[in-house]
């Protein structure tokens, strides 16, 4: 497999989660993928408006490719090898991992996709004892803290439910335009 959607093998079948699926169906994109660099100025880019990364004629090139994408391309351009699916213990354990955003975007805090944003991602994840479950209830992504946000809205808008997806392309959406 390329690498794009998890599954689990049993025998000589495999089985695909509902939620790997609807993940794949929203960030199908064409072309070349982005190198960590351009992942990283493009986060920079919508979550600061400024990156130091880049020349002047790479960030207005950037500026252009983000304000052009759809929503799906750019989550699928940026959230590339930074996020796993992973379920907490308790429901107690997962109310921990409500993404910021949620009021910002009109979500209530209980239910949904929680998110865990964080630099060492695999190894907190572990010792919060969020076990790995490509139908997993929390995402746990792969970025700094200045990211956050966008990050958040990028994971809300590929592994949410319809209104998370819903108010995630609306914030990112603005996000972009204010590039």
């Amino acid at each position: 497999m390329s690498g794009r959607i998890v599954a689990t093998k049993y025998g000589t079948s495999h089985a695909i989660s509902q939620r790997q699926v609807q993940a794949l169906e929203r960030t199908a994109h064409r072309g070349r993928n982005w190198t960590d660099a351009v992942q990283k100025a493009a986060l920079d880019l919508l979550a600061t408006g400024k990156t130091p990364e880049l020349s002047s004629t790479e960030r207005s090139r950037l500026k252009n490719r983000i304000r052009s994408l759809d929503v799906g391309a750019l989550a699928g351009q940026i959230l590339r090898g930074r996020v796993s699916l992973r379920r907490a213990a308790s429901d107690e354990a997962t109310r921990r991992f409500v993404s910021v955003l949620a009021s910002e975007l009109g979500l209530s805090a209980g239910g949904g996709l929680g998110v865990l944003v964080t630099h060492d991602a695999s190894r907190v994840a572990r010792r919060s004892r969020l076990g790995l479950d490509d139908s997993g209830d929390i995402a746990v992504v792969e970025g700094d803290e200045v990211h956050r946000r966008v990050l958040e809205a990028l994971a809300l808008y590929t592994y949410g439910d319809a209104r998370e997806c819903s108010a995630a392309t609306q914030w990112i959406t603005s996000a972009q335009e204010a590039v």
